[in-house]
C-alpha cells in the first residue's frame, strides 16, 4: 500500500464521518420558542348619523413599541475635560522656538 492510497482512504472516512455527524445533528429537536406577542392592534367603529343618514367610519391603529432596558451605569451629569497643555506660564523650557518659516 503507498502512500496516496491510505491519505484517500483517510479523507473518504473523515468525510463519511462529517456527512453522518450532519445528518444526525439534523434529526435532533431543536428547542420550543414561543412566537413573539403582536405589537400592531386596529379597530374600527362605524357611526350612522341620525339626520342625515351619513356612514362615518372612525378607525383607530395602535403599535406598542419597547425600547430598550437603561443604561447599566447612567452618563456622568458633566462631561470631565483633561487639559493636554499646560499654560504659558507654567513652561519650564528653555528651548527658543522660531516662529516663522525661513530661519
Amino acid at each position: 500500500m503507498n502512500f496516496r492510497l491510505l491519505l484517500c482512504i483517510g479523507m473518504g472516512a473523515f468525510v463519511t464521518y462529517i456527512g453522518v455527524v450532519m445528518l444526525v445533528t439534523q434529526f435532533q429537536r431543536k428547542p420550543y420558542v414561543p412566537p413573539p406577542k403582536p405589537n400592531f392592534t386596529s379597530r374600527s367603529t362605524t357611526v350612522v348619523d341620525p339626520k342625515t343618514g351619513e356612514k362615518t367610519i372612525y378607525r383607530e391603529i395602535t403599535v406598542s413599541t419597547k425600547f430598550a432596558p437603561a443604561p447599566a451605569t447612567p452618563p456622568p451629569a458633566a462631561p470631565r475635560l483633561e487639559t493636554t497643555a499646560a499654560p504659558d506660564s507654567e513652561v519650564t523650557s528653555t528651548i527658543q522656538h522660531s516662529t516663522s518659516n525661513t530661519q
